[in-house]
């Protein structure tokens, strides 16, 4: 047995730390005078804060969530390399790798092929007015680009020709909306066959079709829309990057004039691991909005 520096018998040399030193957690600390600092003092016996008691993965989780959800990494910004944040938090890449896998599936950030891991932007998208996707989410700062599938005139399906209320053949436009090279949402439009003049190729990749039409006299006064669960088909899902089956909203959208005529029946596919409905309610108003992960 040893002695204490007050003369008393203290602990054998070489023996184990008492009870209490085990309890410790690894970082707790004293304050500099020997005494621990209130913040700090963890007796024996006491349970573990629920913190502690996460796996590493979730704490480092909650921790990169928080420095995007405070701006401190900005929406686009790259995250530091795997190993410099495995080094950071004293981790495994494997197990780095989990929290980062959190954060994809969250829609917070996207992985980018030989050249790391970035912040994923978010838009918004008001139901509440009339401007289209593109124009909307430009306004926002995104750089949105549209990619024109298809363009023809078509025998429409039986319930798209009851709506426009034409008959025979309509005009028909198939449209990939990306932010830089993540695709978005995928739109087919149907028209009738008259305004297909008016819709030239060259303008659809630059110019809303809202926009279009407004020029050839034929403004958009009000629309009605429905928004629908769904999967992605085949088509859908190759064009959108995803697998066939994968989640995805339906967005069903008539289009009319002033004087009532219906001319676009369209069809917006968003997948679902990167878009959300969000609603403000007060009392007296409702703001309904898409944000959408670019």
């Amino acid at each position: 047995m040893g002695t204490g520096t007050d003369g008393k018998p203290g602990p054998r040399d070489g023996a184990a730390p008492s009870r209490s030193a085990q309890s410790r957690p690894a970082d707790w600390r004293g304050d500099p005078a020997g005494q621990p600092g209130n913040a700090s003092i963890w007796h024996a016996g006491d349970r573990r804060p629920t913190y502690d008691r996460q796996p590493k993965y979730l704490r480092i989780h909650g921790e990169l969530r928080e420095r995007i959800a405070s701006g401190r990494w900005p929406p686009g910004s790259p995250l530091p390399s795997q190993r410099e944040l495995a080094d950071q938090f004293g981790v495994s890449i494997m197990t780095l790798r989990q929290a980062l896998q959190l954060l994809t599936d969250e829609g917070l950030v996207e992985p980018r092929h030989g050249s790391g891991t970035f912040v994923a932007a978010h838009y918004a998208y008001d139901l509440g007015h009339l401007r289209s996707f593109a124009d909307d989410l430009t306004a926002q700062g995104a750089e949105i680009t549209t990619r024109l599938l298809a363009s023809g005139t078509v025998t429409p399906p039986a319930d798209v020709g009851a709506r426009l209320g034409v008959p025979g053949r309509v005009l028909r436009l198939r449209r990939l909306r990306l932010s830089g090279e993540r695709p978005l949402i995928v739109q087919t439009s149907y028209l009738p066959a008259a305004l297909a003049p008016a819709v030239r190729r060259e303008d659809l990749s630059g110019r809303g079709l809202y926009t279009i039409l407004a020029e050839h006299g034929q403004r958009i006064a009000r629309a009605s829309e429905t928004i629908t669960p769904t999967t992605l088909g085949p088509a859908d899902a190759r064009d959108l990057g995803r697998s066939p089956g994968s989640p995805a909203l339906l967005s069903h959208r008539v289009s009319f004039t002033a004087s009532g005529e219906p001319i676009i029946d369209d069809h917006a596919l968003l997948p679902g691991d990167s878009v959300a409905i969000t609603a403000n309610r007060t009392l007296h108003r409702l703001e309904v909005h898409y944000t959408l992960s670019g």
